[in-house]
């Protein structure tokens, strides 16, 4: 049984309108692309380009073109597993399927007794060490933007936490904000390959968001061109809030999802030589009460589902942005809106979901979150996989032994299978109400902090040495000598 990318939700007439409207987006509305090298690279290839008002536009045969040559398979490039916004394949092996991130970008850190408070060096690294011991969490994202720092040095304070705070797993930072930090963020990961014996791009990457609607502007594009001269890799995402950025119908916003997921790889085309198509989601709605981006609604798991039959369709990579909650504390709240968005994510074929252990929009880091999205991560792993049919797991000689009324409990058969077949929660409830009265009476919440204050006060990894951590103090204080 198949459960990653089985969701059919289009017909093929929506497919067919989706596609017509964001060719039209492209080739008649177009992107703004503000940066010269860009510009005449895109109009080198065959794109119109308006030089007064940095505007491309991409007729229909270029990008037909462009998904008539995508490539079936991912493509094999040092340093793509660092980042979501990259189409490799190479997450599903090392997360044994469907990849799990933590963290992205909260200021605030929600602590163990309920006490809301700005993100600091410490508390950072607190939910850094965290992340790297829960076992069903693959990759870690920035845990946190600490405020005890100056705010323009936090893309270098960010790194260095994120490597010195985790051995077990991938963790960085694609945090630029400024391309006078770049040189200083090349000399730290060129320390960090040294010390790791491994590719440049895996510490050397940055990711830069496009300003929607269809606007790829001056900083970010720059950044993106500084780090593609040096043969490095910069990720491009975005995100609609519809009735905000996008219309509010989300057939639309999906529309302009698709135009700009073409931009994007188009650009990882021209730049990199990228075959990979790579579509994603990350869009939600404009709540028209409060005029806000919500997280955790349905809608945003509606569109996932779209965007992930829209990339079978065009045989692209997938990445569908999910698990962000709009509550404010661990709660029922939390949990089901993550789940509106991770279960479609799922369904939908999403090479990984994002971002566990995260609050109210993306504002709050709380540890105790990330200890039951770490449950939540391992069900899904479990949901994802699916499970055999065959002649085996059918049993049916067990089923004829042991007859009407049989118990199954003592059977070889349930020995060999169990383990494997049935997913085996660590905090939440698995007792009768009676055993759960008489033993330890703990909700998900209390055994949480449990896990957060043996991890806190037991495991501190290393995963840099003394002196690794000693080069890269002595490039962010040069950096702050200079620039602060």
């Amino acid at each position: 049984m198949k459960t990653m990318g089985s969701a059919d939700v289009l017909t093929e007439n929506e497919i067919k309108l989706i596609h017509n409207n964001a060719l039209k987006i492209l080739s008649e509305v177009g992107i703004t692309v503000q940066n010269a090298k860009l510009l005449k690279l895109l109009a080198d290839h065959g794109a119109v380009i308006d030089i007064e008002k940095e505007r491309v536009r991409f007729p229909k045969k270029f990008v037909e073109k462009i998904i008539a040559e995508s490539s079936g398979e991912f493509d094999n490039v040092d340093g793509l597993e660092v980042s979501c916004v990259f189409p490799s394949g190479d997450r599903t092996v090392y997360s044994k399927g469907v990849e799990c991130t933590a963290g992205t970008y909260p200021a605030n850190f929600l602590d163990l007794d309920g006490t809301l408070k700005p993100h600091t060096v410490e508390t950072v690294s607190k939910m850094t060490r965290l992340a790297d011991y829960l076992p069903h969490i693959d990759r870690l994202g920035v845990m946190g933007v600490p405020s005890d720092i100056p705010g323009w040095s936090g893309p270098l304070y960010m790194r260095l936490i994120a490597w010195k705070n985790a051995e077990k797993k991938l963790s960085n930072c694609g945090e630029v904000h400024d391309v006078k930090l770049i040189p200083y963020i090349f000399e730290m990961a060129e320390v960090m390959a040294d010390f790791k014996k491994a590719p440049l791009r895996r510490y050397a990457f940055a990711e830069v968001e496009l300003i929607t609607p269809l606007q790829f502007t001056r900083v970010e594009a720059d950044i993106f061109v500084k780090f593609w001269e040096k043969g490095l890799l910069c990720g491009i995402g975005f995100m609609y809030s519809a009735g905000g950025s996008s219309p509010a119908t989300l057939a639309a916003t999906v529309s302009l999802m698709v135009a700009e997921s073409l931009f994007v790889s188009i650009l990882y085309r021209l730049c990199y030589g990228l075959r990979k198509l790579y579509l994603q989601s990350n869009s939600s709605v404009m709540d028209m009460r409060r005029c806000v981006f919500a997280f955790g609604r349905p809608e945003r798991g509606l569109m996932i589902l779209a965007m992930g039959q829209m990339a079978r369709h065009y045989k692209a990579a997938f990445w569908g942005s999910a698990v962000f909650a709009d509550a404010k504390q661990p709660s029922c709240e939390a949990g089901m809106q993550c789940a509106f968005n991770a279960i479609p994510a799922v369904m939908a074929g999403s090479l990984g979901i994002e971002c566990f252990g995260i609050l109210s929009m993306a504002e709050i880091g709380s540890p105790v979150q990330l200890v039951i999205d770490n449950e939540f991560a391992g069900g899904l792993k479990h949901f994802a996989r699916g499970f055999n049919i065959n002649e085996d797991t059918l049993a049916f000689d067990l089923i004829k032994e042991k007859g009407s009324g049989g118990l199954f409990t003592d059977a070889e058969h349930t020995v060999a299978h169990y383990r494997t077949e049935h997913w085996r929660p660590e905090i939440f409830s698995s007792e009768g109400m009676n055993a759960w009265r008489q033993g330890s009476k703990k909700t998900d919440v209390d055994a949480a902090k449990l896990v957060c204050e043996t991890v806190f006060r037991d495991y501190h990894p290393r995963g840099v040495d003394d002196a690794t951590e000693k080069k890269l103090v002595e490039i962010i204080k040069r950096a702050e000598k200079k620039l602060g």
